[in-house]
C-alpha cells in the first residue's frame, strides 16, 4: 500500500513516527507529511510555555541537532531524528503548510495514498483530502472518545484519576473527534511519572492497535468502526494556567528531568547507559529554559514519591535500557 503519514515535529511526534513507521515501512510505501504549528494557548501561561518549550522548543533548536551533529549518518538506538529516520528508511518527509490550502491538497492529490494515518498531526484535515485514500484516513486520538475530545487529553484523563490513558482509532470525517470508532487502545497511567512521559506512551497504544488492525487493510478492506455513542461527550480546551497550577499540586508534574532524560535517551544506542548520555543531560540542563527553574517549578508534586523511583531508574542504567526497549519496537 501507499501510506501517508501526518506527523508533528516534536518529542512526542517523533517518538510516535519512530514506532509507527517500524511497523509500516517493512511492507509499505510510506511518504511523511510534518506539521509545525503552536497554538496560542499552548504559550499563554507559564505552565504551558514550560511544556511546549521541552515538548517543542529544546527539541528542535537544542536537542535533535545535538544528536543529528553527533551521528550524522544515524546510529543504531530504538529511536531517530527525523533526517535519521530518513536515513534508516529511505523515506521522504516533508513539511507541509496546512492541509486545506489549495498547494497542500494538490499533492495529496499527486501522491494517490491508499490510505493516509494522522499522528499526533496539527492541521484540520479537510473533507476533500479524507476521501481521496480508496481505505481510508484515520486520526489517532490521544484521548477515549467520546468521553476525552479535545486538547491535550492524557491531562483530562490524569486530571480524573484515570486508572489508564486511551488513544482512539478512530475514522476521520468533517468534525473534530467525531468520526466512527475502530477501537480505543490503553496504556497504564503511571503516576509516579510526568505528565509528558505518560502523554508520550498514550501515542504508543494508539499505534500498536493500528498495527493489529493493519491486515485488514493490507487485505485491501476499509477498517470496521462504530459509531461513538453521543452521551458523555466532552469538548475540552487546552488547560489553563489555574488547571495546570492544580494538576502540579494534586497529580503529579508537567514535566520530570529524570523522565524526559530517559525519553531522550531512547535516542541513543547504549540509552542511559551510552557514554554520550552525560554530555547530552549536561546539554539540556545548561540551555536557559531548562536552568530557568520552569522545571523546578512543576515538580512540586511528586518530587519525595518520584524521587526514590526515578533514583533506582538512573543508578540500573541497563535496565532503564531494557524497560525502553520493551515498550518501544525494535
Amino acid at each position: 500500500m501507499k501510506i501517508v503519514v501526518c506527523a508533528k515535529k516534536d518529542l512526542a511526534g517523533c517518538v510516535a513516527l519512530n514506532r509507527l513507521l517500524a511497523g509500516l515501512v517493512p511492507k509499505h510505501e510510506v511518504f511523511v507529511v510534518l506539521s509545525d504549528y503552536v497554538l496560542d494557548a499552548e504559550c499563554s501561561n507559564a505552565y504551558a510555555e514550560c511544556l511546549v518549550t521541552h515538548e517543542r522548543g529544546m527539541v528542535l533548536d537544542h536537542i535533535l541537532p545535538w544528536l543529528e551533529a553527533r551521528f550524522p549518518q544515524g546510529n543504531s538506538a530504538v529511536c531517530q531524528t527525523y533526517l535519521g529516520l530518513q536515513k534508516r528508511y529511505g523515506i521522504p518527509m516533508q513539511m507541509w503548510g496546512p492541509m486545506k490550502s489549495a498547494e497542500s491538497r494538490q499533492r495529496m492529490r499527486a501522491l494517490a495514498p491508499d490510505v493516509i494515518i494522522s499522528c499526533r498531526y496539527d492541521y484540520v484535515i479537510p473533507s476533500e483530502v479524507i476521501d481521496m485514500p480508496r481505505l481510508g484516513t484515520y486520526g489517532m486520538h490521544p484521548g477515549a472518545l467520546p468521553d476525552l475530545q479535545g486538547l491535550c487529553s492524557p491531562f483530562r484523563a490524569m486530571e480524573h484519576g484515570h486508572a489508564r490513558s486511551g488513544c482512539t482509532l478512530f475514522h476521520l470525517d468533517a468534525g473534530l473527534d467525531t468520526g466512527p470508532i475502530v477501537e480505543i487502545g490503553w496504556w497504564p497511567i503511571d503516576y509516579g511519572r510526568c505528565l509528558l512521559w505518560n502523554f508520550v506512551h498514550t501515542y504508543f497504544a494508539g499505534i500498536d492497535t493500528l498495527l493489529r488492525h493493519l491486515p485488514q487493510l493490507e487485505s485491501g478492506q476499509e477498517l470496521t468502526t462504530y459509531a461513538q455513542r453521543p452521551e458523555g461527550r466532552q469538548y475540552f480546551s487546552y488547560p489553563t494556567e489555574e488547571e495546570f497550577r492544580r494538576f502540579t499540586k494534586k497529580v503529579a508534574p508537567l514535566v520530570w528531568s529524570q523522565d524526559y532524560h530517559e525519553v531522550l535517551s531512547w535516542f541513543l544506542p547504549g540509552g542511559l547507559a551510552d557514554a554520550a548520555m552525560p554530555e547530552l543531560r549536561a546539554m539540556v540542563e545548561s540551555l536557559p529554559c531548562s536552568r530557568a527553574g520552569a522545571l523546578a517549578a512543576t515538580q512540586a508534586h511528586s518530587k519525595g514519591s518520584a524521587a526514590s523511583a526515578a533514583a533506582s531508574r538512573e543508578a540500573d542504567a541497563g535496565a532503564g535500557l531494557g524497560n525502553m526497549i520493551s515498550s518501544m519496537p525494535s
